[in-house]
């Protein structure tokens, strides 16, 4: 039997998680101080009463060596598809790669990198799942998800660069900060990296892109796989996903709220879209 692991950078509630068929999910930490959580343990909502109340600016940890090696003995005797956010965003892969040393080939681990976050991760994860489900071998699950890596987007728009900045997650988008037309920047992540795609003057402006841009790209699809993420912007997500969905004559797409994590380095606002073209 196949046990699927992911991590809570997927913004899938573990409702949702279990939904899909995930065995587990690895949490990572949201620190406040001297204050350590773990996301998994904590609402959107209570996170952004801390971020406006507690006086430090949160960090962000992946989840431990010791983490995922509780995590993968529960499943001694199987086989274990671990997949991951990108390698280029978090030290999460190699904890769980070190812990898959240390356990010894007992679960037989295979580790993916989805070279994504958040919806993009999440739409890897839900198509892992359902195959390893069904059957296939971690490795050929493995093999297609990678195969479809080329395929997946994910853009967003952020009200500010000011939270990713703090927590040095901005990657190619360095190169916007200072900006003196204070132009709302389209973010994509590419390589496995934040990196910019379009700059536009008002973020009503971005957003409305952004959701061109995904209708423009999924018009040719026979099935568009999509989510729709936010950052305590909650009708912006549904209006970009009901626009999504009249546009495209599909079903209204899944909703996430960013977690604690993804929230720390999005900060409030922040509104993107996962696609597989």
């Amino acid at each position: 039997m196949t046990y699927v692991v992911t991590d809570t950078n997927a913004d899938l509630t573990l409702e949702a998680a279990r939904a899909f068929g995930v065995d587990a999910m690895a949490s990572t930490y949201v620190i406040f101080g001297e204050r350590s959580f773990r996301a998994i343990d904590m609402t959107p909502a209570q996170f952004h009463e801390l971020l406006k109340t507690d006086p430090n600016f949160p960090k962000t940890s992946q989840p431990s060596v010791g983490d995922f090696e509780e995590i993968y003995a529960r499943f001694k005797g199987g086989q274990v598809l671990s997949i991951h956010i990108s390698r280029e965003l978090s030290g999460t892969i190699a904890s769980a790669e070190s812990a898959a040393m240390m356990m010894g080939g007992d679960p037989q681990i295979t580790i993916v990198d989805t070279r994504q976050v958040s919806a993009g991760m999440a739409l890897l994860v839900i198509e892992g799942t359902r195959l390893a489900k069904q059957g296939m071998p971690p490795a050929e699950v493995k093999a297609h998800i990678e195969s479809l890596i080329p395929r997946t987007r994910m853009h967003f728009v952020l009200e500010t660069l000011e939270n990713l900045r703090r927590g040095g997650r901005i990657g190619g988008a360095q190169a916007l900060l200072g900006n003196l037309l204070q132009m709302k920047p389209i973010l994509t992540i590419q390589g496995g990296r934040v990196e910019p795609l379009e700059r536009v003057r008002t973020y009503s402006k971005a957003v409305a892109r952004l959701r061109e841009i995904v209708v423009n790209d999924l018009q040719r699809a026979s099935e568009p796989k999509v989510i729709v993420m936010h950052s305590a912007a909650p009708e912006l997500a549904q209006e970009t996903a009901a626009e999504i969905s009249t546009k495209l004559g599909i079903p209204l797409p899944m909703i996430l709220e960013a977690g604690p994590t993804i929230a720390t380095h999005a900060g409030p606002g922040a509104v993107g879209v996962g696609y597989i073209v």
